[in-house]
């Protein structure tokens, strides 16, 4: 049975009696914020659900398995590292440079 994580945080707060004030103090968010968690109108930053997963004792995979709009939203920061293909390359200011190299080439045709 696959549950979403909004569920998940409110089955795993219940089991331990916890209001979502008291949840919300512990992670040092509004009691606002649990509330959309749990109701999946919002989803916890990547700090805040390892947070959880440690909180509640259980791995980070089994707390956000099956839902597939959370995985669908995370995104990976690879240290600012991008890649550019040869058409974002141009369409960044690229095509300037491949301008000059068309003009120093019929240029040099020329001359030759």
């Amino acid at each position: 049975m696959t549950m979403v994580l909004g569920k998940r945080i409110k089955k795993e707060r219940e089991k331990r009696d916890l209001t979502q004030d008291q949840l919300a103090q512990t992670l040092n968010v509004s009691r606002q914020a649990i509330s959309k968690w749990e109701l999946g109108t919002a989803y916890p930053d990547i700090e805040r659900l390892i947070t959880l997963s440690d909180f509640f004792d259980i791995s980070l995979d089994n707390l956000i398995k099956g839902d597939p709009d959370l995985k669908d939203s995370i995104t990976i920061d690879n240290g600012n590292q991008s890649t550019t293909n040869f058409w974002d390359f141009l369409i960044r200011g690229g095509w300037i440079i491949v301008v000059i190299v068309w003009i120093i080439g019929g240029v040099i045709k020329n001359i030759w």
